[in-house]
C-alpha cells in the first residue's frame, strides 16, 4: 500500500463517515473509524490534513476524549485495546498513527499529552537523512506549540526532507516557524561555518542564510546585489579567507553519520544550496589566483563520491564554474581548461565548455 494516498475522493467518504459517528455522540466510533481511515491511506496521509482540522473543531471535551481513546490504545495491549490486525497493520504502524492522531486533536487543549512518546519518536528521527516513517514533523508542531523546540539535528531532517517531499505544504509551512542554526550541522564545512558566523555576529549568519535558489543555475542581478550588500558588511577580505577555508573542508567524513539510503557520508541537500551561494560569492570579490583555485578543487571535490554514498552535489560543481567564468580573468580561464582536462561527469563538462567559448 502506497505511503500517499492516491485517490482524494477516498478522503470524502471517509470525513461523511466520521460526521455521522459524531453526529450521534458516539466517540469511541468516532475514533476507530479516524484510525482505520489513517491506517489505510498509507503513511504520508493518514486520517487526511482536512480529517484533523475538522477534529479540532469538534468541542473541547470531545477532543479531550478522543485524545485519550487514542492515547489509551497506544498504551495498552490488553484484549479490548484494538489489536494491529484490526486495521490491518503492524503494531508499529498503529502505535504511530495513533501518537499523530492524540497529539493533533489535541494540540492547544494539553500540550503534555503523550509528550515523552513525541519526543522519543523525534529523536529517532534525529540523524535520519529524510523522515520517512509516518509525519515526523507534525510531532514537532506538537512541541513548537508547546514551546518546546526541538534539536538542530530533528530540523535538519525536516530541511532535507522538504527537498525530497517539495510538495509537502503542511512540512513547508512548519520551517518557516521552526528556529534553528542558518546551516545543518554534522558536515566538516558546515560546522566550521557554524562555529565562525558565531564569532561573527548577525552579518555572518545572514550571508550563510542568503542560498542559492533551489532551480536557479546562474544568480539573478537580484541575488548579486543583496551578496554585494552582505559582503561590504562582512568585509570582502575576511569573507574571502573564511569561504576558502570552508571549502577545504568539503568533503571530509562527516563527524555525525546519516541513516538513510544514500549512506552515512552523503552530502547534505540543505547545505549544498549554501556552498553554491558561497561560489558565486566568491565571484564578486576582487579575482584572485587563490580564490580561482579554491573555485576549481570545489568543483572537483564535489565530483568525488564519498565512501559508501553513490550521491555527490554535482550543482555545487556547476556552481563553481559558473563562479569562475564570471570572474573571467586569465586565472579563471586557466582553472577551467585545467577542469576540461581532468573532468569526466557530462553535464559539468559541457558547462566548462559554455565557459571556456564565452
Amino acid at each position: 500500500m502506497s505511503r500517499w494516498l492516491s485517490n482524494p475522493g477516498i478522503l470524502l467518504e471517509q470525513g461523511a463517515a466520521h460526521r455521522e459517528f459524531a453526529e450521534r455522540g458516539d466517540l469511541a466510533g468516532l475514533a476507530r473509524s479516524v484510525m482505520e481511515a489513517a491506517c489505510n491511506n498509507g503513511s504520508m496521509t493518514g486520517p487526511g490534513v482536512e480529517a484533523m482540522a475538522w477534529l479540532r473543531q469538534l468541542p473541547d471535551r470531545d477532543r479531550l476524549e478522543l485524545a485519550g481513546i487514542w492515547s489509551a490504545w497506544h498504551a495498552r495491549t490488553a484484549a479490548d485495546a484494538p489489536s494491529a490486525e484490526v486495521f490491518r497493520r503492524n503494531t508499529s504502524y498503529l502505535r504511530a498513527e495513533l501518537l499523530l492522531a492524540a497529539t493533533g486533536v489535541a494540540r492547544g487543549l494539553d500540550q503534555d499529552l503523550m509528550a515523552a512518546e513525541r519526543r522519543a519518536v523525534l529523536g529517532k528521527t534525529a540523524g535520519d537523512h529524510v523522515a520517512s516513517g509516518h509525519r515526523e514533523w507534525e510531532l514537532a508542531e506538537a512541541e513548537l506549540e508547546a514551546g518546546r523546540v526541538p534539536g538542530p539535528e530533528v530540523l535538519a531532517v525536516f530541511r532535507r526532507t522538504v527537498i525530497d517531499y517539495h510538495a509537502e505544504p503542511a512540512l513547508r509551512e512548519l520551517l518557516t516557524r521552526f528556529p534553528g542554526p542558518v546551516l545543518n550541522p554534522g558536515e566538516a564545512w558546515a560546522d566550521q561555518a557554524l562555529e565562525d558566523a558565531a564569532r561573527g555576529g548577525d552579518t555572518w549568519h545572514r550571508l550563510l542564510a542568503h542560498r542559492a535558489p533551489l532551480s536557479a543555475g546562474a544568480p539573478s542581478a537580484k541575488w548579486l546585489d543583496t551578496g554585494l550588500d552582505l559582503l561590504d558588511a562582512a568585509g570582502p577580505e575576511p569573507v574571502r579567507r573564511r569561504v576558502h577555508r570552508w571549502f577545504e573542508l568539503v568533503g571530509r567524513e562527516r563527524p555525525v553519520p546519516l541513516r538513510g539510503s544514500q549512506g552515512p557520508a552523503a552530502y547534505d541537500p540543505y547545505n549544498v544550496q549554501a556552498l553554491r551561494a558561497l561560489a558565486w560569492l566568491l565571484s564578486l570579490l576582487p579575482p584572485r589566483d587563490d580564490t580561482c583555485d579554491a573555485l576549481a578543487r570545489l568543483v572537483e571535490t564535489s565530483l568525488r563520491r564519498l565512501p559508501y554514498s553513490g550521491l555527490y552535489p554535482v550543482r555545487v560543481a556547476e556552481a563553481g564554474v559558473v563562479a569562475l567564468a564570471r570572474i573571467g580573468t586569465g586565472d579563471a580561464r586557466r582553472e577551467l581548461d585545467g577542469l576540461r582536462r581532468r573532468v569526466t561527469h557530462k553535464t559539468v563538462l559541457r558547462r566548462v565548455d559554455r565557459a571556456l567559448a564565452a
